[in-house]
């Protein structure tokens, strides 16, 4: 929900921008735009899965190819669809959703291997060029990611992105496990050198009413443990 709100708030401002459903598990990124989405174009639209899947088939066909063949693949403009909406200032937002949304999505999924995508067939060239593909066409790329510790989420949160968002809860496991893919995150970081640092901004979500007490009971630190704080 937030990623969606901030998205349009950034093609209100007259960016284009595009949102990228990459929790491939529970898709479902679209559903925040209705009803300026059809139905049909999310059930029909190719998405993240198709273009990983048809770079695998690609690679392990034996035939020539140009030498930008993995940047033709790697054109998100070819799988993004349009929000129904006339945004001021020529903004523009584009979906770019898991996949297609039909029978065949579970099983399509399920043989997906993602140390093969990497280790046999070159993934990590095809992500570089999704990547530059984003950066050029779009002000700003809003990523979905599956949340916890799995090579897709590592996609996500270390190979992707220039700005990771990292969010979480006030309970002790949300701030643990978003302690952690920071700390996965600033190390590789520290690896990669100047080449590739990620900025890290942990953001606290939303407290539920039945944790209203314990958010009071922290007060704020602006505000020597004052919950009533002037700076909200």
């Amino acid at each position: 929900m937030a990623l969606a709100n901030v998205a349009w708030i950034l093609a209100s401002a007259g960016k284009r921008v595009l949102v990228a459903d990459w929790d491939l598990e529970a898709p479902g990124l679209h559903r925040f735009f209705s009803p300026f989405v059809k139905v049909d174009d999310v059930a029909q639209a190719r998405g993240v899965i198709d273009l990983v899947r048809e770079y695998e088939d690609q690679v392990r066909r034996e035939t020539d190819r140009s030498d930008c063949w993995v940047e033709q693949l790697a054109q998100v403009a070819d799988y993004a669809f349009p929000i129904d909406w006339k945004f001021d200032g020529g903004g523009s937002l584009y979906v770019l959703s898991a996949g297609r949304q039909n029978g065949a999505y579970a099983s399509t999924l399920g043989s997906l291997d993602w140390d093969t995508f990497y280790d046999r067939l070159g993934g990590g060239i095809f992500l570089d060029a999704l990547r530059d593909d984003m950066r050029r066409n779009y002000d700003y790329t809003l990523i979905d990611s599956r949340t916890g510790f799995s090579d897709v989420a590592d996609i996500c949160t270390q190979h992707l992105p220039d700005v990771l968002v990292d969010c979480f809860t006030l309970s002790d496991q949300g701030i643990d496990g978003a302690a952690r893919v920071a700390r996965a995150v600033a190390t590789l970081s520290k690896k990669d050198g100047p080449k590739r640092k990620i900025r890290i901004l942990p953001v606290a979500m939303r407290v539920d009413q039945g944790e209203k007490e314990k958010a009071d009971a922290g007060g704020c630190s602006r505000c020597a443990a004052s919950p009533a704080c002037p700076l909200g």
